[in-house]
């Protein structure tokens, strides 16, 4: 029997978080270079596709990232993304079957404060998960680029989600930067209750 259409997923300019999870909980990165290669397949997706990028977060055997669509449905974004992962990853480890668990997880985040709570729980998810203790020193995640105060790279479209806190980028990067440096010390209960849903 045919899936049923996802709800929400063609709307213009919203803002999703993905989670893709490695099928029965397998590693999905074996070595860095897995790494790289999806970052890779992201920035080649995101210039075949536009969309906005806004935070990533890759665990060994699961991803998180922070998308606004454009014009092109967040369905066809990610099955973009995933079929060339698996692609990639069955052509070096001899694999077949499943490599993701079913359909990726998709949340409609709202452009108020829950943005912030969301994207922060995304960027401190390497932490919760023990591989890191600091969260701006974890390699797979890109919340070093909030940290810097200049940055020039086009991967991560900075500067649109900065200005979703304020005008002022500098100002909305810093407020950004210290709310997640609260959230670590502090444990937010608003960032463990999503992990309960996500972990």
């Amino acid at each position: 029997m045919p899936r049923r259409p996802r709800k929400n997923i063609i709307s213009p300019n919203t803002i999703y978080h993905i989670v893709c999870r490695g099928n029965a909980e397998k590693r999905i990165f074996r070595r860095s270079r897995d790494y790289q290669m999806l970052l890779k397949i992201i920035e080649k997706t995101k210039k075949n596709y536009p969309f906005y990028f806004f935070t990533y977060n890759f665990l060994p055997n699961h991803y998180h990232l922070e998308i606004e669509t454009k014009t092109i449905p967040i369905s066809k974004i990610m099955h973009q993304i995933n079929n060339a992962y698996v692609k990639y990853f069955r052509r070096n480890y001899k694999g077949s079957g499943h490599i993701f668990q079913g359909r990726f997880f998709s949340n409609v985040v709202n452009k108020d404060s829950y943005l912030r709570e969301v994207t922060r729980y995304i960027d401190l998810n390497a932490v919760r998960a023990g591989l890191a203790r600091d969260p701006k020193k974890y390699k797979w995640s890109s919340f070093a680029i909030y940290c810097q105060k200049d940055y020039q790279g086009k991967l991560i479209d900075r500067e649109r989600f900065l200005k979703y806190i304020s005008n002022d980028v500098e100002t909305a990067r810093k407020v950004y930067v210290d709310f997640v440096a609260k959230g670590l010390k502090s444990k937010n209960k608003s960032v463990n209750s999503l992990g309960k849903k996500m972990d």
